[in-house]
């Protein structure tokens, strides 16, 4: 009973310990720093971004009906109504009851900045298939939205390979 409780006395000794040469140490940094320059200050304020606005460029709209294996060219237009740039990737969701990987295809022969595109098909969560599109370039991968509208961004195609009726969104993600 005797050895647990020693235990105990001697961690509470070295957290002590460590506390008062962690103090000191501070106490040190503090006098040791002399300021030899003025001392700029500033206030920024930080405010919520506003949402881009993303939708069908008018030269592209989009079909109510398309056959099996005949796929649509959508061309996007994304709006930014904030101060500065700013970039995302483009999603895709398809949503159907029952829906499988092989039910829709996105592919891109389009080049944004002079590179490739990358279409990730995500996968399926619920009754939702998750495309994802980025630039195919390592050190900068996204989309680089300007204030005002992006007319045009880039397009891709949609090619529906089994009947139904499907929901579909698309949007600009971080």
């Amino acid at each position: 009973m005797l050895k647990p409780r020693l235990e105990v006395f001697r961690r509470k000794q070295l957290l002590a310990i460590m506390l008062i040469i962690s103090l000191v140490g501070l106490v040190y940094a503090e006098v040791s720093w002399r300021i030899i320059s003025n001392i700029f200050q500033w206030k920024t304020e930080v405010a919520k971004a506003q949402p881009l606005k993303v939708y069908p460029d008018p030269s592209t709209p989009l079909p109510t009906t398309v056959i099996t294996g005949v796929a649509i060219n959508v061309s996007i237009d994304v709006e930014n109504p904030n101060p500065v740039t700013i970039r995302g990737w483009i999603m895709i969701n398809f949503t159907k009851v029952g829906i499988s990987l092989d039910d829709v295809s996105v592919y891109s022969d389009a080049k944004y900045n002079g590179y490739q595109l990358l279409i990730d098909k995500k996968g399926i969560y619920g009754n939702t298939l998750v495309f994802v599109i980025s630039v195919n370039y390592i050190f900068d991968p996204y989309f680089s939205f300007k204030p005002g509208l992006n007319a045009n961004v880039t397009y891709f195609y949609v090619q529906f390979n089994k009947e139904g009726t499907y929901d579909w969104s698309i949007a600009i993600i971080q």
